[in-house]
């Protein structure tokens, strides 16, 4: 199987994943930044999880190698923010903006236009501020079990516990 083929398969379990994990709906979103509806942070976590124990298990395996980006804190921080006013705007990120998008919602499609317009607008900028900026604090491709000397089963296993019991113990009662 080719690699675009790949990346197609994954995107479209990814976004239908996010359709049936009810991360489509902006309302959910919005709900989860004013703190009253927890349902897609929950979610969001339970796919985190996920994959942060299915990578590491991979990796022990052989069958999947990390690919670490340099812990550029100012930088990431600052496109993590811009990420946020955006999604607190519209109710959608990247992800489910596509999916919506694909079912039919013209608010998604506005907001993914307006996602590629910022995409665009940030090419136009990056080397007169974005490279600036990424020298900003930071630290190099490095991952925490590297900066603490400790090994990647001390991070995984205690976040991977700690968020199924956590998940486990806010779950809706029926």
């Amino acid at each position: 199987m080719n690699f675009q083929l790949n990346g197609f398969l994954v995107g479209f379990f990814f976004g239908a994943a996010l359709y049936l994990g009810g991360l489509a709906d902006p309302d959910k979103i919005i709900g989860t930044l004013r703190l009253k509806d927890f349902h897609a942070m929950r979610t969001i976590a339970v796919f985190v999880l996920v994959g942060m124990l299915g990578t590491w298990i991979l990796s022990l395996t052989g069958h999947a190698h990390y690919s670490v980006k340099p812990a550029a804190l100012v930088s990431v921080s600052l496109g993590g923010a811009l990420l946020g006013i955006g999604f607190g705007m519209t109710g959608f990120c990247p992800g489910t903006g596509l999916a919506c998008a694909a079912a039919g919602r013209f608010d998604a499609l506005v907001s993914i236009l307006g996602m590629l317009l910022g995409a665009m607008t940030y090419i136009m900028l990056y080397s007169k501020l974005a490279v600036p900026i990424e020298k900003i604090a930071n630290f190099g491709n490095v991952t925490l079990p590297e900066i603490t000397h400790t090994s990647p089963a001390l991070w995984v296993l205690p976040i991977v516990i700690a968020g199924g019991l956590i998940l486990g113990l806010t779950a809706k009662k029926k």
